[in-house]
């Protein structure tokens, strides 16, 4: 049985030095006599040039770490390195503040200064950290056309869309060239569509510039789009961190699974024998000999197929049949199905070119083993749990 053994890879991507190292970082909010812990023994390396996107619900501790990083907390234990420098040191009483920190950081509300015209609001970091060179040789304006925004420099922030607010913003964080662009939900505040165009826009940006970030999220498409990493977050600790496409094809845990789409979850049960039931149907085929215990199937929507009960099907899949569809939920190109087995609701995203079923209809449920993650009892991955 190949299990992930440790999902919370801390070694950074690529081969670049390591631009920010954070060893046992720990964090407790006092709320009377309540202790509530909200970083738990946090250790991580990020490289130089790497975009690093934290995913996780909140609470989570996500915008917590960033506020660590950025010097707007102060952890009770660990150490953070930017670069060659030490900005905190539990032990040693070492904190350096915000203001002294080579780090520059990009807010969900934009935090614009309403009655600064764009082009001060930019300049603003240049003047504060007294760069003068920058300001003379059009630091701004270059800043300015990188997001795409130099012809809005003297207008005020009031003035501007969300979107056009949010590239300001980023153009502020990006204009005294920082060792550490941080960013909490930038794009949350924006509505669909601007966030897939914004989104495409940091994407270029971070391959053009390649600038070190970090990246706040609880969406796992922008997480998916955007990070060189992801490191998905669970109660103050790493519960898995890898390349995104690592995470999405096999989420080491079952949270990771869940929060990454796989909401269906299907109980697997199996003698050893190479015999399986799922959902208490019998399944022959299904699970490879010498694979014993009980565990847990997981799937996104669109991983199974339905068919009208009893009618023939894909071959190439396992049939689970006894479902009634429940409700359908039309969405243009596709539709969502709501489906119950037993005491359990299922989803299941049906292409609109293969027809609408009806609710109150009785359905078989299609399992293809290549697209089902499955998990042990501690909700563990198990690679090789398939018949081959």
């Amino acid at each position: 049985m190949d299990r992930d053994a440790n999902p919370a890879q801390q070694a950074p991507a690529g081969n670049g030095p390591a631009q920010v190292k954070i060893s046992n970082l720990n964090k407790t909010f006092h709320r009377g006599k309540e202790a509530v812990h909200v970083l738990r023994d946090i250790s991580l390396e990020i490289a130089q040039g790497e975009l690093l996107v934290l995913l996780g619900p909140s609470g989570c501790g996500k915008t917590t770490l960033l506020r660590c990083l950025v010097g707007l907390e102060k952890p009770g234990q660990g150490r953070v390195e930017l670069g060659d420098t030490t900005v905190v040191d539990a032990d040693a009483r070492v904190f350096v503040q915000p203001n002294k920190r080579d780090v520059a950081m990009v807010f969900q509300n934009y935090a614009l200064w309403p009655h600064m015209k764009v082009a001060a609001n930019v300049a603003y970091p240049l003047k504060a950290r007294k760069m003068k060179d920058e300001l003379k040789n059009g630091r701004v304006h270059e800043v300015l056309q990188v997001v795409q925004c130099d012809h809005l420099a003297d207008r005020y922030p009031p003035e501007l869309s969300g979107g056009q607010q949010q590239r300001i913003s980023l153009a502020r964080a990006l204009a005294p060239r920082p060792a550490l662009l941080l960013l909490d939900e930038p794009l949350s505040n924006l509505d669909a569509l601007l966030r897939i165009e914004l989104r495409a826009q940091l994407r270029l940006l971070h391959r053009e510039l390649g600038f070190t970030g970090v990246y706040v999220t609880h969406d796992q498409e922008e997480a998916l789009a955007l990070g060189t990493r992801v490191a998905v977050m669970k109660e103050g600790q790493f519960e898995q961190i890898g390349p995104p496409a690592e995470v999405y094809s096999f989420p080491a845990t079952e949270y990771v699974a869940d929060f990454l789409g796989a909401r269906n979850r299907l109980e697997l049960h199996t003698e050893g024998d190479g015999r399986a039931t799922v959902a208490g149907v019998p399944l022959e085929g299904f699970v490879r000999p010498g694979l014993g215990g009980r565990f847990a199937l997981r799937l996104r929507d669109a991983d199974p197929v339905l068919r009208v009960a009893g009618t023939p099907g894909d071959e190439d899949r396992h049939w689970i049949t006894g479902a009634e569809l429940i409700e359908v939920l039309p969405a243009g190109d596709h539709a969502e199905h709501v489906v119950r087995l037993g005491d359990q609701t299922l989803f299941v995203d049906v292409p609109a070119t293969r027809g609408v079923f009806e609710p109150g209809a009785k359905v078989d449920i299609g399992l293809a083993t290549d697209s089902v993650l499955c998990y042990d009892a501690d909700g563990r991955l198990v690679r090789d749990w398939a018949a081959i």
